[in-house]
């Protein structure tokens, strides 16, 4: 039998080009498909924890080198009630960029280590025997290999065809939506300051803006029940309205290009119960790998995207590419990031639940400064909130209690 390549991998964003580099880093023949012809447009705020240079050292100098990164120091977090406050830090928290310049830069990186790469080449199904996995796009093409890694969104087949996902429940997905516009006609006044909203006009949902080097990034999103029955109209309308909002508060000078705009579905209930099966590995979106209350997807895509890569060329080497052979896979991404995506989602479910939750935790973060500073932190997943719990928990109460006396003694 003659296989097109050891692995195929099924999508060329940041997840699908980090395993692709990673197997070809192990010698492993690596053939990627993706349905878009680079340099393409994805849906997406750009937005990214700084701390992805310490996680990924081989790769910073090179993404700084063809990428226009811009960091990110101080950070507007705004309650439902309106209130809002400002955490700064001596280091950046956060890096924005375009998804355009990073996607063409990974799938670079990927070929100049042999990876074969095949663009406009769209999955439509995926076969398995004992012995080899076929990935057939629409054009009838049939790639063949001995495993497969499912790299290709939330609308991806590959973790359907291996029984690992029947499509996200609606519960657990967010309409967002994304504008970026260059800096001629839509700027903010602080470059390094990025703007979010947290249960966006005590909905559940978020908006935010994000300065990037030559443009402005912005958008809002809501959790997708909330907005098939509660807000009437298309989604530009809901994002016009955000950015006119904005600008009218000062956050944003200009106004919104209809022809920037993006709306997309965007997984946040977690990744799936089980991301692996006998030769089928999904990571990124394709297994719900994105922040619950952030929507951040970028840093969790690479970092699955390389233990992916990593699994499989160990599973290769010992001749199993069964699912027993691939469980190292879960075991090393709940290692690193389970417990912060857990955390996330039970984060969403409780400040889109109770918006007067989100407006304390604001209001006493404006209070104590150093509070402040860790919910940003812990928010843009430069921090773990389990290793901050404690001192967290214990900063809020005395915080709101110095409120409520202020607020006592102002009155009488």
């Amino acid at each position: 039998m003659r296989l097109a390549a050891d692995v195929v991998v099924v999508g060329g964003g940041p997840a699908g080009s980090m395993a692709a580099i990673t197997l070809a880093e192990h010698g492993v023949r690596t053939l990627l498909l993706d349905r878009k012809r680079f340099p393409r447009d994805k849906p997406c705020g750009g937005g990214i924890r700084f701390g992805v240079f310490a996680r990924f050292p081989a790769l910073a100098a090179y993404l700084r080198a063809t990428v226009g990164i811009h960091e990110i120091r101080r950070v507007v977090m705004e309650s439902p009630s309106g209130d809002r406050v400002r955490a700064e830090l001596d280091e950046p928290l956060y890096v924005t960029l375009r998804r355009t310049e990073l996607d063409a830069a990974l799938l670079d990186r990927a070929r100049q280590g042999g990876v074969e790469v095949i663009e406009a080449a769209r999955a439509v199904g995926v076969t398995r025997n004992a012995e080899s996995v076929a990935v057939q796009t629409i054009d009838d093409r049939r790639f063949t290999g001995r495993c497969v890694i499912g790299a290709d969104g939330v609308n991806g087949v590959v973790a359907r065809a291996a029984g690992l996902s029947d499509g996200f429940p609606e519960g657990a997905l967010a309409l967002d939506t994304m504008e970026e516009t260059p800096l001629a006609e839509l700027s903010v006044d602080d470059p390094e300051t990025m703007y979010v909203a947290y249960g966006y006009k005590g909905r559940p949902g978020y908006g935010y803006v994000f300065p990037k080097r030559d443009h402005v990034d912005a958008g809002v999103g809501y959790m997708l029940p909330f907005f098939k029955s509660q807000l009437a109209g298309a989604p530009y309308e809901h994002h016009r309205r955000f950015l006119e909002e904005a600008a009218a508060r000062g956050l944003v000078r200009g106004r919104s290009n209809r022809e920037n705009f993006k709306a997309y579905r965007l997984p946040l209930g977690g990744p799936l119960p089980r991301t692996y099966d006998d030769r089928v590995i999904v990571c990124g979106d394709a297994g719900g790998f994105v922040n619950g209350y952030t929507g951040e997807g970028i840093y969790y895509a690479m970092v699955t995207g390389q233990h992916a890569g990593r699994v499989v060329a160990a599973a290769l080497r010992a001749s199993a590419l069964t699912a027993a052979a691939l469980a190292p896979y879960e075991q090393a991404w709940r290692g690193e990031i389970g417990d912060e995506l857990t955390d996330s989602v039970r984060i969403q479910h409780r400040l889109f639940a109770n918006p007067t939750l989100a407006d304390a935790v604001i209001r006493a973060a404006a209070v104590d400064d150093k509070l402040c500073r860790l919910f940003a932190r812990v928010a843009l997943g430069e921090d773990s909130l389990r290793r901050r719990r404690r001192e967290m928990a214990w900063r809020f109460l005395l915080a709101t209690a110095r409120r409520r006396l202020r607020r006592a003694l102002g009155r009488s």
